[in-house]
């Protein structure tokens, strides 16, 4: 492989991996201001996305409706 080819996947790499880095803390951050907002125990979870915290246990927030 040349020189060039391995910067430009090694860059590609390092992007994408600060990428879901960034994504990971804003969604964090953003599940962690709509249980501020709400007054509601919330966690993240990795693959799941934003739980809340219901009579029924962990529900993922975007089937809450359904479960209320």
């Amino acid at each position: 492989m040349s020189s060039y080819l391995k910067r430009g996947l090694m860059t590609a790499a390092v992007v994408t991996v600060v990428y879901v880095i960034g994504a990971s803390l804003v969604n964090r951050g953003l599940c962690s201001y709509y249980g501020f907002q709400t007054d509601r125990h919330v966690r993240y979870a990795a693959f799941v996305g934003c739980m809340v915290q219901t009579p029924a246990g962990w529900v993922p927030r975007s089937e809450l409706r359904v479960v209320q």
